[in-house]
């Protein structure tokens, strides 16, 4: 069990981080003015449309981009919003940085045929 132990001791140090402490804050800021939340959620839809379509080899227009686009001007203009993204982007990076390290540690334990995958 120490395994464990210590993931829910990465979780709590995790809580209790500057970034995380400053995601919540501006999480907490955008909710509070509707239109703020509002553009990050079209944004942020629109942003995984396009994601999605990436990973599944489909053409995106040239409006899906210019949308895209329009919206990220519009969330850059406005501090709240821009500060939440960038605390997300920050918080993500964290979480994605330990996935890495995770996964490194265990790469010998994936199932025979995922060793090609690379994964």
């Amino acid at each position: 069990m120490v395994a464990n132990d210590l993931a829910h001791e990465l979780a709590r140090t995790l809580k209790e981080s500057d970034e995380f402490k400053q995601f919540l804050k501006s999480k907490e800021k955008v909710m509070s003015d509707a239109n703020n939340h509002k553009m990050i959620r079209e944004f942020q839809l629109k942003q995984w449309e396009i994601r999605e379509a990436q990973m599944l080899d489909t053409e995106i227009s040239e409006e899906r981009l210019q949308e895209l686009e329009r919206l990220y001007s519009l969330v850059s203009l406005n501090p709240a919003a821009r500060e939440y993204l960038e605390a997300e982007f920050g918080v993500s990076r964290m979480v994605n940085d330990i996935q890495k390290i995770i996964g490194e540690a265990i790469q010998d334990a994936m199932p025979i045929g995922f060793e090609e995958l690379g994964l």
